[in-house]
């Protein structure tokens, strides 16, 4: 049987996925996290959860609707986050990441806004749904 989860200790030590679970793009994203990581240890929070609203709240960005990436005690918002969510999955992705890191924040966060304001119309109108297997239902914490 599986230990219970103490949300704040493996939130300290763990990476952290804080992200709209309402948004099918947002889910997929996580989906895709979920098929192509090579570590398995990051934790997934919903935004609106009470921890993911506990998370926001700690880390001063209560305001903000993208997604965030809790590491090391800091979050990273919006392009930044997608960049260290890449790096995490590993692979071409991580090249991928370090390539874009080289382009200034300002012009990732434009597009970054861009995909984030149309992500709903970007999620086609039919929901799939994966499930997680026990082991990844674990590390979704809310």
């Amino acid at each position: 049987m599986a230990s219970a989860i103490n949300p704040q200790n493996d939130v300290s030590t763990s990476p952290t996925l804080v992200y709209d679970g309402s948004c099918a793009f947002c889910s997929r994203s996580v989906q895709f996290i979920l098929r192509h990581e090579r570590r398995h240890d990051l934790l997934f929070v919903t935004r609106d959860s009470e921890l993911g609203k506990q998370l926001r709240r700690t880390h001063g960005m209560q305001s903000i609707e993208s997604m965030l990436w809790i590491e090391d005690g800091r979050a990273a918002a919006e392009s930044n986050a997608v960049l260290k969510a890449a790096s995490y999955v590993g692979g071409w992705w991580s090249r991928l990441a370090a390539l874009a890191s080289l382009f200034p924040p300002n012009i990732l966060n434009r597009i970054y806004k861009i995909i984030a304001r149309h992500r709903r119309r970007l999620s086609t109108s039919v929901a799939v749904c994966q499930l997680p297997s026990p082991e990844q239902r674990r590390r979704f914490l809310a």
